[in-house]
């Protein structure tokens, strides 16, 4: 197993044979470890409560990300608690993004082809949604995740 432990699919954590699937699931841990880590991108911090899944047993790690995505409401309040203030704006799309990748309140069972295209669209209706401000730090994560033309204009 390599890779950043705390961005690493619940499936490869327990042996599973890797799936392009644990790739999509791995981008999910990425955008929540910003959203909790970081506000905008220049204020960094270390959260205790994540920072330690880089250092726990694989194993215990997969059991600790179950834990937060299987309940929908126990996962907004977990967001509402840990995501930065400059990410707020963010738990509507995050927590689209948990359903999709966590169907059924649980890790997936199968391969879904399509859910690249789906994460795809979640992540495009929120650059477009205007109740989302748009800021810089935004468009360049859209940009990072495969969107070469995001546009950096800033809405208020």
């Amino acid at each position: 197993m390599t890779g950043t432990r705390a961005f690493i699919a619940i499936g490869v954590l327990l042996g599973e044979q890797h799936s392009f699937m644990h790739d999509l699931e791995s981008f999910f841990w990425v955008l929540f470890w910003i959203c909790v880590h970081y506000d905008g991108p220049n204020e960094s911090r270390v959260v205790d409560e994540f920072n330690k899944w880089n250092y726990i047993s694989p194993e215990t790690l997969a059991g600790l990300k179950k834990g937060q995505v299987v309940h929908e409401g126990d996962f907004i309040k977990l967001v509402e608690k840990y995501f930065r203030p400059y990410y707020q704006p963010l738990i509507p799309v995050v927590n689209r993004l948990r359903k999709v990748v966590f169907p059924n309140s649980g890790r997936w069972e199968k391969e879904d082809e399509g859910l690249y295209a789906e994460m795809g669209r979640i992540i495009e209706e929120a650059r477009n949604d205007p109740k989302i401000e748009r800021r810089d730090s935004f468009a360049d994560l859209v940009s990072s995740a495969g969107k070469s033309n995001a546009n950096k204009t800033v809405r208020r």
